[in-house]
């Protein structure tokens, strides 16, 4: 199975109706490995009024995570690998270069576009393991960093434990403004070590590390992020 389409990991997801049984409606997600996930990001994005063409248009290391709920496409999030050109770096030259300076390999992750009706922690959980894997485990990268719109920069900073980078400054190519996030390899690895597979844990840490997978499944999730 080429690598675009391989299925990463498959989730129990709770439905919102009750079976005439009184049973709760169990979905299938499915989090995919797809290039096609640009296109899906684009439309989400133009949905809400922003262009993403000048940040899709560019030919880079891209890996692409797309939410796939009863086969329907309800999300995606994209990592990059710095190959010499990050969006980033268009705003935010001097934070770039200063990375980059003291040998940082770089992954830039690209904005989560997910369906409001997606609020289980688990699936959001899944997918930013699987993006932190891809970053710091398939592309050895030490660094991630993303940029947000500064309404949504708390929730990047409480839930995935994110460090403000740059300022805030206008983002020409969503026609918004932006703030640089950035998490480090080995502190997004603490925080998995300490409360990955752990959903117990989410009174004492409220973020979405509780509901990563448990450390020792790491190794088979990098796996099926190399076939093909």
């Amino acid at each position: 199975m080429p690598a675009e389409e391989q299925t990463i990991v498959e989730l129990a997801y709770p439905g919102e109706y009750l079976s005439r049984l009184g049973q709760a409606e169990t979905k299938t997600c499915k989090i995919r490995l797809s290039r096609k996930g640009q296109g899906l990001l684009a439309r989400m994005y133009a949905s809400r009024g922003y262009n993403m063409q000048a940040t899709l248009s560019h030919d880079c290391d891209m890996s692409s995570l797309v939410v796939q709920i009863d086969g329907q496409a309800q999300g995606t999030i994209s990592v990059r690998m710095d190959d010499g050109y990050l969006a980033a770096e268009e705003h935010y030259p001097e934070y770039i270069a200063a990375l980059r300076l003291r040998g940082a390999r770089i992954c830039e992750m690209g904005k989560l576009a997910m369906d409001p009706g997606v609020r289980s922690k688990h699936v959001l959980g899944a997918i930013f393991h699987i993006a932190w894997i891809t970053a710091f485990r398939a592309r050895r990268a030490t660094d991630l960093v993303i940029e947000v719109n500064p309404r949504h920069a708390p929730f990047y900073r409480r839930m995935l434990r994110f460090d403000l980078l740059g300022p805030e400054r206008m983002c020409e190519r969503v026609g918004a403004p932006a703030v640089l996030l950035h998490i480090s390899a080995e502190k997004g690895r603490s925080l998995i070590q300490q409360f990955g597979g752990q959903p117990q844990l989410s009174s004492e840490e409220r973020s979405f590390y509780p509901y990563f997978f448990h450390p020792d499944d790491e190794e088979g999730l990098l796996r099926r992020l190399s076939v093909g």
